[in-house]
């Protein structure tokens, strides 16, 4: 049986508050993402085999990524998804280098390739389809303090992200 995983970084529970708070101000915008589900994708890898998941970990098994903070500041609509979310013009170069060499790794692997290159952003919707007519939000700051393997799964309320794996980030 295949699984749906990718790598990417929980929004820690102390910073989801704000994320919340501007989801109330935005209602109506969409299907509101669950606070347990914010994150921020660093490579997608579609369906896993049991087989090519062992791989996989056995590889990224010294992943590294140094404690950092990133920072979201605009609205962003991506209309064909259908996806609104939070977005920041600034990103610190080794999270770059790590999506990257994750998304290349997943490529050379037979693993679902990305089109698009890699950018920091916090869904809060799915399913919208017009810009918010609100200004741009305070800026909303996330820090960076594990990275994580997770598995997607369809639960009767909506789809639930869990941690297959954790690498904590370093200072």
């Amino acid at each position: 049986m295949a699984n749906r995983l990718f790598f990417a970084i929980p929004v820690p529970r102390s910073q989801q508050l704000p994320l919340l708070k501007l989801q109330t101000q935005l209602e109506g915008a969409g299907r509101a993402v669950l606070a347990s589900n914010f994150h921020i994708t660093l490579a997608f890898l579609g369906s896993v085999n049991a087989s090519a998941q062992q791989q996989l970990l056995h590889r990224w098994q010294d992943l590294t990524l140094p404690r950092c903070q990133l920072q979201f500041d605009q609205l962003t609509l991506w209309p064909q998804a259908q996806v609104l979310a939070l977005t920041g013009r600034h990103c610190p170069t080794p999270l770059y280098q790590l999506a990257g060499a994750l998304q290349r790794d997943a490529a050379q692997h037979g693993l679902h390739q990305s089109s698009r290159g890699f950018r920091p952003h916090v869904t809060l919707f799915r399913g919208a389809t017009a810009e918010p007519a609100l200004p741009l939000p305070q800026p909303i700051q996330v820090d960076c303090r594990e990275v994580q393997l997770m598995i997607s799964e369809p639960t009767p309320a909506g789809v639930s992200y869990q941690p297959l794996k954790r690498w904590p980030c370093h200072d």
